[in-house]
């Protein structure tokens, strides 16, 4: 496996178009631009990650991107496998992400799933 630096913020230069990530020829992650519409489709993470904070703080911490986003008019949708699962942004229709991060820019569209990716980050 090679190593690069890729800067934390590169899909906000990423307009139209897709960009896929593999690891050994495996699909990793798929991102997708299409106008104000982000997609991070998150389909394998070939890597442990450490020290990560509880699923609350880090909703709670993307309180502040997604009124960046919706600020933007720009909506920021993160798929597991290709089933949504959060969404950020101008077209998020927050319900039960409201009461725990007392925003109106995040929504959780499958909270199972959402449990499981913050196992993974």
């Amino acid at each position: 496996m090679k190593n690069f630096d890729l800067p934390a913020n590169f899909l906000s230069f990423l307009q139209n178009g897709n960009l896929k990530i593999t690891c050994d020829g495996t699909p990793s992650i798929n991102f997708t631009a299409e106008d104000n519409s982000k997609i991070i489709d998150i389909i394998d993470i070939p890597i442990e990650i450490t020290k990560r904070p509880g699923l609350i703080k880090q909703l709670s911490e993307a309180k502040d991107l997604a009124k960046n986003l919706k600020q933007e008019n720009i909506t920021l949708e993160v798929r597991l496998k290709g089933e949504p699962v959060l969404k950020l942004g101008e077209k998020a229709n927050p319900k039960l992400a409201k009461i725990v991060t007392l925003s109106n820019n995040i929504e959780i569209t499958d909270l199972r799933k959402l449990k499981k990716l913050s196992d993974i980050f």
